[in-house]
């Protein structure tokens, strides 16, 4: 009897001591300022803005997954900063705002998630807060999409809304001078409107990011 619980201690001590490991080893996102696929040190800190456009020449689509297109776009921004807390500690992500919707006297909109010139009245209903998730062995980097953003599309049979939920994956940044979100047909699920309106949206977009412009994902 005590030599199994001998045994029970030691197995014990060893899962311990694995856990220790792999919390020593993990590491946290971070956008760094050079090309690095691990060990930056040089990265951008909490309340770095974030902008990125469309890219010249350029359309943001949202189509059915039957290929039926929605809506496009020209012109759209995705607008945020980096939060106080968005590239610290083991394993985290770096994260942040996406800007308020903000309507000025002139009655003018803005917001961390507008859609410029639409061949549809299209319109942010909900900004929420964004992921940034390093691909490991590259210095690039998932987009998450959190807080339950929603955006409304005025269809000709009505009005369809469109939203993230509390988090979905909806895009790839790509490390360079300067990086780029690629939404790769992020699918988008129908939150409310007409029943005519689908069950989702493919949101396909490139966006350069003109601040801080060049930028790569990274591990710490």
């Amino acid at each position: 009897m005590k030599y199994v619980k001998i045994l029970g201690l030691v197995a014990t001590a060893a899962m311990a001591l694995m856990a220790f490991l792999a919390a020593g080893t993990a590491s946290a996102t971070v956008l760094c300022r050079e090309a690095k696929t691990s060990g930056c040190t040089n990265d951008y800190a909490a309340k770095q803005r974030i902008v990125a456009t469309t890219e010249q020449q350029t359309t943001g689509i949202l189509e059915t997954t039957g290929g039926a297109i929605l809506d496009t776009c020209v012109g759209s921004e995705i607008k945020g900063e980096i939060g106080e807390k968005g590239t610290g500690g083991a394993s985290a992500a770096v994260s942040g705002p996406l800007d308020p919707i903000v309507v000025d006297e002139g009655g003018k909109e803005t917001s961390g998630l507008e859609w410029g010139t639409c061949s549809r009245p299209t319109k942010t209903l909900k900004v929420g807060t964004f992921e940034v998730h390093h691909i490991a062995g590259t210095d690039n980097g998932t987009l998450t999409a959190t807080g339950g953003i929603e955006v409304t599309i005025n269809i000709i049979f009505g009005t369809c809304v469109f939203g993230t939920g509390e988090a979905l994956d909806v895009g790839k940044i790509t490390g360079g001078k300067p990086a780029t979100i690629n939404t790769e047909k992020a699918v988008i699920p129908k939150r409310s409107g007409s029943p005519v309106c689908p069950t989702h949206a493919l949101w396909d977009a490139q966006f350069t990011v003109t601040t801080p412009g060049e930028a790569w994902v990274s591990a710490s």
